[in-house]
């Protein structure tokens, strides 16, 4: 509701505007009147005034004067005036307009209707205003976030301050000197599902939205810089009252209701590193690196929780011995020596638990053992996308959230370069009997779960490399061949008195639905439909 105050030196005119219009049906509310302009004044600032209606002549401080004064503050600069008036006294409204009143009303014609619709426009002028004005704090507001992100990632990452010109940043910088800060690294995963793999702008505003909210829930001020797509840098400032154990709580309180936020609004798993409190802004490029080492951190432990020094620091930051005899491991390979298995297996459980060291130096292991597999794969004539792989393997090693992804990938990115280059293997393979003994365990197994790595198990060789000879032998794909058998199956149980549901169950089917989608692609009836017309003949 507008706070209305009524200034007037004759009671029955107050009186009269009180009374002859429903205020509450214009948003409307009068808080207060007055006799003369400058117990108007008082009450103007006592009373947190929206919109005065005045009278131009009153005694003591005259209409005039009055809206002089009000107009020498800022809040008062922003209060609407309707002035009321005499038809003698038009001199005194044009002056009254100088000073920006919104409308006047003559009191001779004083009634409801007219005091309503200057009301009306009034308000309505009032809520432009207000809009604008909100507008205009909004982008402010924004402009100063941005200026604060784009320092703050300046200082991060190429540890150099504001230029000389620019004053908004010098000025928050100045401001920051001297208060106690911490930084944080926070870790958005990618997610399974397709559409999570880029997070768009809108997530990342929603992601920015929920921290700035946690954060100054605790009045930490934050700053919210965007590092890359799933990396953001943000900076608290502890509040100056806060003792040490005190700030310590405050922080990890504020890092795990981000985590949760971030969890329960927008299902993303976030990581959060946390820095040590520093006074010196010379000292946030530091702080802000060891933040993202104990952030990465959850490669190794797991996502979806905060870090800290103390969670991470008693672990090497190196790799203690070698994951594997690089050299050796690849003559395995050529060899075809099934000890290569259990040597790369060893190494893989060193990396997967080299708690302290940087993900970096972990991943320039696998990048080496790649390097030599990919020049002996070059020496017989083949390459990485011969054997399935469509980008380089080395580039894939950063795509993966955690080492225990990236091992299952690797171990069976290693079983596949077996696959290919063992020339005994691959002659047994490439006869029709390794199609047939995989078609055999389908029709044993069709009405069950199936997958092209269940199969690929069962026959011992890489999805891959069963993905392709099955395609080359029966000119289908494993999944066109798995539903194709199951079709055929249907039909048989046709005629045997068995429910569509049963059917559909028997053949693997749990979901009546899906499989009578699956059985009208292959034969162009429903199951409904294709019955019927087999007991009509």
């Amino acid at each position: 509701m507008l706070r209305v105050l009524i200034v007037d030196d004759e009671p029955i005119y107050r009186l009269a505007l009180r009374e002859l219009i429903r205020w509450e049906d214009y948003g409307c509310e009068i808080v207060g009147e007055a006799s003369n302009g400058l117990d108007a004044l008082r009450l103007v600032t006592s009373l947190r005034i929206d919109l005065v209606i005045a009278d131009i002549q009153m005694p003591i401080l005259s209409g005039i004067e009055f809206l002089k004064q009000l107009r020498e503050s800022e809040e008062g600069r922003k209060i609407a005036v309707v002035v009321l008036s005499a038809y003698s006294q038009y001199e005194y409204v044009r002056q009254a307009f100088v000073y920006g009143v919104h409308d006047y009303i003559i009191k001779e014609d004083l009634n409801a209707e007219l005091v309503g619709e200057t009301i009306e426009k009034t308000v309505g002028r009032i809520g432009e205003a207000n809009d604008k004005n909100e507008q205009i704090q909004r982008e402010s507001l924004a402009r100063s976030e941005r200026m604060k992100e784009e320092t703050l990632l300046s200082i991060l990452l190429s540890e150099t301050l504001p230029q000389p010109d620019d004053t908004f940043a010098e000025v928050w910088i100045n401001a920051a000197s001297g208060a106690k800060h911490v930084l944080c690294c926070l870790f958005i995963e990618r997610g399974i599902s397709a559409e999570n793999r880029e997070l768009d702008s809108q997530r990342s505003r929603l992601i920015s939205h929920s921290i700035r909210q946690v954060g100054e829930g605790y009045r930490l001020e934050p700053v919210i810089a965007s590092v890359g797509a799933r990396e953001y840098a943000l900076l608290f400032r502890i509040p100056g009252s806060s003792g040490e154990l005190q700030a310590r709580e405050i922080i990890t309180d504020t890092a795990n209701k981000i985590i949760s936020h971030i969890r329960d609004y927008m299902n993303l798993s976030a990581t959060v590193g946390v820095s040590k409190a520093c006074i010196s802004r010379e000292t946030w490029p530091e702080q802000y690196r060891l933040a993202r080492r104990w952030a990465e951190a959850k490669y190794y432990l797991g996502a979806g929780r905060a870090y800290f020094e103390e969670d991470i620091a008693g672990y090497p930051s190196q790799l203690q011995e070698n994951a594997w005899d690089t050299q050796a491991l690849v003559h395995d390979l050529e060899s075809g020596n099934p000890e290569w298995r259990s040597k790369l297996d060893a190494g893989l459980d060193k990396l997967a638990k080299a708690y302290g060291v940087p993900v970096g130096t972990t991943l320039k292991t696998y990048q080496a053992l790649l390097w030599e597999v990919g020049s002996l794969l070059y020496s017989r004539g083949l390459n990485w996308t011969d054997i399935g792989e469509r980008n380089s393997p080395a580039e894939r090693l950063s795509h993966f959230e955690n080492a225990g992804q990236l091992n299952i990938w690797f171990r069976s990115l290693m079983q596949t370069v077996i696959d290919n280059i063992d020339p005994k293997k691959r002659i047994l393979e490439n006869s029709p009997p390794l199609v047939d003994k995989v078609k055999k365990w389908i029709d044993r197994h069709y009405q069950e779960p199936i997958s092209l790595m269940l199969a690929s198990e069962a026959a011992g060789i890489s999805e891959s490399y069963l993905s392709k000879i099955f395609a080359k032998e029966t000119g289908e794909t494993f999944i066109e061949y798995v539903t194709r058998r199951r079709v055929e199956q249907a039909i048989l149980f046709m005629t045997s008195g068995m429910k569509i549901y049963e059917i559909a169950e028997k053949v693997g089917y749990p979901n009546q639905g899906h499989f009578s989608k699956i059985f009208k692609k292959v034969t162009g009836k429903t199951p409904l439909e294709y019955r019927e017309q087999m007991l009509s003949k």
